[in-house]
């Protein structure tokens, strides 16, 4: 008897989850009916409960996809309290200049995270679900994030992106850093000990999102 197509689509995303090896096959069941796809079981991460509703996506293209999966931490992994979840997805928010920390709120739920606030494109809020998936202890993630396009950076917004550009950068001590914004201009004074690190301030300030121009007073000494 020949196969049905969702027999065939079912084998090939189990063949497909068990090739990839953050999860464990033999701990996730996979199911067809009525044209959806149910993935249930459990899974050591977050991260790998969202690679395996991809890699199911990606081979069941015509099929809905419901991802039942459960977050199952090994016995040997320590407990992880929601605070440190938070303190470490907010500090992975600061390493990254993809995001603009001041503008996402960050929940945690017993190992639930919620995230909220406005942000100016998609990529913006795909970048913070990445960063949560990946972050130890979560165990499932609402991304309530609103992208609002029209949101246009003001001096004060770029005042924060500088601030946090620099604190991300090994080369940059932001507390010898003046730094002034007028109508998109962006003035900076200070000392630093060589010139390399003069136009890293100056790069930085030239990619932030809103400026204009870049007035460098900065010496070196």
């Amino acid at each position: 008897m020949k196969p049905l197509p969702e027999e065939i689509i079912k084998k090939n995303i189990i063949d497909r989850l068990t090739n990839n090896d953050a999860v464990n096959i033999n701990h996730i069941f996979v199911s067809i009916k009525d044209g959806v796809v149910h993935l249930q079981g459990h899974v050591p991460s977050y991260s790998a409960k969202i690679e395996a509703l991809r890699d199911a996506t990606e081979v069941a293209k015509d099929f809905n996809v419901v991802n039942d999966l459960q977050v199952n931490f090994q016995p040997n992994q320590p407990t992880v309290s929601d605070k440190e979840i938070r303190d470490n997805i907010q500090k992975y928010f600061k390493w990254q200049k993809s995001i603009n920390p001041m503008n996402v709120v960050v929940e945690v739920d017993k190992g639930k995270v919620i995230l909220s606030g406005n942000v100016s494109n998609e990529s913006e809020s795909i970048a913070a679900g990445k960063i949560v998936s990946s972050t130890k202890g979560v165990l499932d993630l609402d991304n309530r994030i609103q992208v609002n396009q029209k949101m246009i950076s003001n001096d004060q917004h770029i005042q924060q992106s500088l601030k946090h550009a620099f604190e991300k950068s090994a080369l940059i001590d932001e507390k010898k850093i003046i730094t002034e914004v007028e109508k998109g201009t962006v003035y900076i004074s200070g000392c630093v000990t060589n010139d390399p690190i003069r136009k890293e301030i100056e790069d930085q300030a030239m990619h932030t999102v809103g400026v204009k121009k870049v007035v460098n007073e900065i010496t070196v000494g």
